[in-house]
């Protein structure tokens, strides 16, 4: 088989793509706003989990095949995120560290799907990886992609992988092992905050920011405020300064909403930097979060020990993953489906 499909099935996203599996360019994709929360829901109206994961699959293979139907008989599904979760379509156990980043030592249930009379494919749902106080589920199959084909040998063998977002995750790699991270609920925080804390009124969100980018001074003026009064005073006292900026300085809501972005994003680094000062650190994240994590690693001291994936490059990264288990079973006996 030539291709095969990637998916990521996250809380709140869904995302399918037709890869080529021998140069990984992507043929074709679809995504939706039904993640694994939405599903979940129809499962707690009394839906069984196979009928409502296995048939929302099954239309968006047909959906992305269109006229190619028959590239579905036989192809590989290959899904990473929540739908290994309690909460998705088949509770996985997570693995355990040391986990290795060639994938061997990944945790998955094969199965059959029955797309259509004509057509069925060979479901892979990955599961995630756990410490003794910490877990993580999709992320894998990103630092499987990240570091596939050799890249960022140096971090690979000593060194932290940081992946910024909702449950940003600080990865520690050893010896071309993941062998302990820590979450940082950075992403989810903001939300809380700017939705449903005393601080509403101080931020502005929603689509008319959608023009606000760092590459506005008062933006990242703001920001750069917010990451210094997180390394100063610390994240409860900074989060104060959030609404007394508005109320003495007059600051915009929609200017201000950076300084609390920068507030927690400058804890999260700088508990980094308390953590791990003298390994090398590699930031992978897609726009906005690469920008703002880069100034906030650069105001903070750690951008000679930082080395860079291009966002376009991250983008890609749970494909380039996928791609790399594809190729490693398609060296051996693929795992017994049932």
């Amino acid at each position: 088989m030539t291709h095969f499909f990637s998916c990521d099935w996250g809380t709140t996203s869904f995302r399918l793509r037709r890869v080529n599996a021998l140069t990984g360019e992507v043929l074709a994709q679809r995504q939706e706003s039904s993640g694994v929360r939405t599903l979940a829901a129809r499962r707690a109206a009394g839906h069984t989990a196979d009928n409502v994961f296995a048939d929302f699959l099954r239309e968006q293979l047909r959906l992305l095949a269109g006229e190619k139907s028959a590239s579905l008989d036989g192809a590989s599904v290959i899904i990473s995120g929540m739908a290994s979760s309690s909460v998705g379509w088949r509770e996985l156990p997570y693995a355990r560290v040391p986990w290795p980043l060639d994938g061997s030592g990944i945790v998955q249930d094969a199965f059959v799907l029955t797309v259509d009379a004509c057509s069925r494919a060979r479901v892979h749902l990955l599961s995630g990886v756990r410490t003794e106080a910490d877990i993580m589920r999709g992320e894998e199959a990103e630092i499987l992609g990240i570091f596939a084909d050799g890249r960022h040998a140096q971090v690979a063998e000593d060194g932290i992988v940081t992946l910024p977002g909702t449950h940003s995750k600080h990865v520690r790699l050893q010896g071309r092992q993941i062998t302990g991270f820590h979450t940082f609920m950075t992403g989810e925080l903001f939300d809380v905050l700017s939705a449903h804390s005393l601080l509403q009124a101080s931020v502005q969100t929603g689509d008319s920011l959608a023009a606000a980018t760092l590459s506005q001074p008062a933006s990242r003026d703001a920001f750069a405020a917010g990451v210094r009064e997180a390394s100063d005073c610390g994240l409860p006292a900074g989060l104060f300064q959030t609404r007394a900026r508005t109320v003495l300085q007059r600051v915009p809501p929609a200017v201000n909403r950076w300084f609390l972005s920068g507030l927690l994003v400058g804890a999260e680094v700088a508990d980094l930097v308390a953590r791990e000062s003298d390994v090398p650190v590699l930031l992978a994240a897609a726009e906005p979060l690469h920008a703002a994590y880069l100034l906030a690693f650069d105001m903070l001291g750690l951008t000679k020990k930082l080395t860079l994936v291009p966002p376009a490059e991250m983008a890609l990264a749970s494909v380039r993953g996928h791609r790399a288990l594809f190729a490693a079973w398609a060296k051996s006996d693929l795992p017994p489906v049932h």
